[in-house]
């Protein structure tokens, strides 16, 4: 100990301040100066970044139309807001009844955004497309994907239904049924549940309805010495 001691003292001794800073000052100035230099650029690149997320926002709130959503597409691309317009501007194709166009559009996000929390809508709107087409079978493979990969999913109570929407398409009636019947506990309090309960009624009904106009089979007696078939009254058919 009291030799470490005497090493200590005998260190400081040796130091001179003026001799130190002579030596590394200038180093010590610059690496200050370049930390500063980065903190400041970090600081206006995030005040841009902020502002730019604030205008294109603002952008977003007020395109309504193809060409402000391209616009928005165009000079934000890669970032966030760009999802948004891509699924506003899928919707809007898709109500004009350009298809192709809507299934670009969200095939384009699903590349561009593989990870993004809106991938689900861009699939539920490529299916919506293949229904709309009237490729039922396409469409209903597409639904049961998107439930099957986000069973709770925003979107899989809206991908049910629209499984279960072609199943009936394709003339499943039973098929169909039992999925809207299954579908009704799930969409309790949903915009879904009234749908689901229309079709799973009148689904219902319509087989009650095939089961009662259905041939009835035979209801005779066999005469058990000609074989001749005798009705319930006792006479010869």
């Amino acid at each position: 100990m009291a030799t470490s001691a005497k090493q200590d003292a005998s260190f400081l001794e040796q130091f001179e301040p003026d001799v130190f800073w002579t030596q590394h000052g200038q180093k010590i100035t610059w690496g200050a100066i370049c930390i500063a230099a980065l903190v400041v650029i970090f600081l206006v690149w995030q005040r841009q970044k902020t502002q730019r997320a604030e205008e294109a926002a603002s952008r977003l709130a007020v395109a309504n139309d193809e060409m402000a959503l391209q616009g928005i597409i165009q000079d934000y691309a890669g970032q966030e807001v760009t999802a948004s317009a891509m699924i506003r501007l899928a919707d809007l194709y898709f109500r004009s009844g350009r298809y192709a166009e809507a299934a670009t559009t969200d095939q384009k996000l699903l590349s561009a955004f593989p990870r993004h929390p809106l991938v689900q809508t861009a699939v539920l709107g490529l299916a919506a497309v293949q229904e709309a087409q009237g490729n039922y079978s396409a469409a209903r493979d597409q639904y049961t994907q998107l439930a099957s990969s986000y069973p709770n999913g925003y979107a899989s109570l809206a991908a049910r239904m629209g499984a279960a929407r072609c199943t009936e398409l394709l003339g499943q009636a039973k098929e169909a049924r039992q999925m809207y019947e299954e579908l009704l506990p799930m969409a309790q309090g949903t915009p879904w549940q009234n749908e689901a309960l229309v079709r799973w009624t009148v689904l219902s009904r319509q087989e009650g309805a095939a089961a009662l106009t259905a041939p009835q089979p035979e209801t005779g007696l066999l005469n058990l010495g000609t074989k001749t078939p005798i009705s319930a009254t006792g006479t010869l058919r």
